[in-house]
């Protein structure tokens, strides 16, 4: 027996266009960069009947204002205006992307509460984004007298405090790379130095020092200091290698010693001396790779001295100090 199932569904009323507009913005912030104001956020993806974005078509920026007296704002709470707009034509690539936009209008003694808004094709917008208040007066002197010190995978900064700097911040970039919006440091530096340790060696960086000033919620951030540039290098060279030893043998004088543990290890020079003899003589062009030699250029009845030195892989090469020295007389 067949049975049939017949399904009823009941009708919504259509929901008007006006009501379908990208959803709201969350989090817009606010940051000083170099005597300017950089506001940052993220286009929403979906509308806010939770379908797919699809007409992001345009965008503005908001901004009321008021006088800083104290630390109060003194005209805030007005109607806002809008600042700056912008069209959106890439059909629908921006949602969900990341947006900076950098103001440099901004007067001293002067409070500052930004918003943004976003629109669909058909010019529906959807609700102002979080407000950020900004507390703005002059920023602070340039950072001078900055100094970098290289070591292996760092680098060392120090530099002459700024008066009236409430803290810091540090930037860095590669060769022929523009400094980026955000700091190495995640907070402002309260001491005059920093050590940064996201470095590769033998890789050419460029730093910036920029001091900050607190005003009331609001890190002001002054001009960069001189452009610094450094390489980090691996100046360490490895540990002298240990138990060396020199047999005797039909052929020729062996060398055996134990193999060093360093990462970055390359290899081993050998070096020998007659007796009564005052340098060392380095015996191989190129660093050996294994913990033995054998050295077939020796003489019966003659008196030798040997020391071995370890190489790391660095461009430099760094070379340890000699190892233990061991005599021995070639009899055989």
């Amino acid at each position: 027996m067949l049975m049939m199932v017949a399904a009823c569904g009941q009708k919504a009323p259509p929901v008007p266009w006006s009501t379908v507009v990208p959803k709201r913005i969350v989090d817009l912030e606010a940051k000083s960069r170099e005597e300017r104001l950089l506001l940052e956020w993220t286009f929403p993806k979906e509308n806010t009947d939770k379908s797919v974005l699809t007409d992001l078509t345009e965008f503005k920026i908001l901004r009321s204002e008021g006088d800083l007296i104290g630390d109060q704002c003194r005209g805030c709470g007005e109607k806002p205006r809008v600042v700056f707009e912008a069209k959106l034509d890439r059909k629908g690539e921006d949602k969900g992307k990341r947006m900076s936009l950098l103001f440099e209008d901004l007067e001293a003694r002067k409070v500052y509460v930004y918003q943004v808004v976003t629109l669909n094709r058909r010019g529906h917008p959807g609700s102002p984004s979080n407000p950020v208040t900004v507390y703005w007066d002059y920023p602070p002197h340039t950072t001078r007298t900055v100094r970098a010190e290289r070591g292996d995978k760092r680098v060392d900064i120090d530099w002459e405090p700024v008066l009236g700097a409430t803290g810091y911040n540090i930037y860095r970039k590669g060769e022929g790379e523009e400094f980026p919006f955000q700091s190495l440091n995640r907070e402002a530096l309260t001491v005059a130095q920093y050590t940064d340790l996201g470095v590769e060696n033998e890789k050419r960086y460029i730093y910036s020092v920029r001091a900050v000033k607190r005003i009331v919620r609001t890190d002001v951030e002054g001009k960069g200091s001189l452009s610094l540039p450094i390489t980090p290098t691996d100046l360490i060279p490895p540990s002298s290698p240990l138990g060396l030893v020199a047999i005797p043998l039909k052929n020729g004088m062996e060398l055996n010693w134990r193999r060093n543990r360093e990462s970055d290890l390359l290899g081993y020079y050998i070096y020998r001396r007659k007796l009564g003899e005052k340098e060392f003589k380095r015996l191989n062009p190129a660093p050996l790779i294994k913990e033995t030699y054998l050295d077939t250029e020796v003489q019966i009845e003659q008196d030798y001295e040997y020391a071995i030195t370890a190489v790391d892989n660095s461009p430099r090469k760094n070379e340890s100090l000699h190892s233990e020295e061991v005599r021995v007389k070639y009899l055989y």
